[in-house]
């Protein structure tokens, strides 16, 4: 068995960490969107699209392009919160099975 440096588990866990939190977050947003369009009066893109409306008038509004910049801004937002959610967990998940399995 060979052993690895003691930086290779740890920056795969926080790669895993990452990868797997930017995900999940993508993943809840759009089931919310999925599920809870009724409830919720709406999609991501119709929020978009009212945000936009808002901020620069109502012919940037329908503006298609101007939309989908500002709903892929939002989830990139979204996915990286989750991937430094992830960071933090693979950190200490990679701690805790190493303090455990000494």
């Amino acid at each position: 068995m060979t052993e690895q440096g003691p930086d290779k588990g740890l920056k795969k866990a926080i790669l895993i960490g990452a990868i797997a939190g930017a995900l999940f977050s993508l993943g809840i947003a759009l089931s919310m969107d999925i599920f809870f369009a009724d409830q919720l009066q709406g999609t991501w893109r119709d929020a978009a699209a009212k945000d936009v409306t808002k901020m620069f008038g109502e012919s940037c509004g329908q503006n298609w392009f101007a939309v989908m910049l500002l709903l892929v801004s939002v989830l990139g937002f979204l996915a990286a919160f989750g991937a430094v959610l992830g960071v933090v967990a693979g950190f200490f998940l990679n701690r805790f099975f190493k303090f455990v399995l000494k």
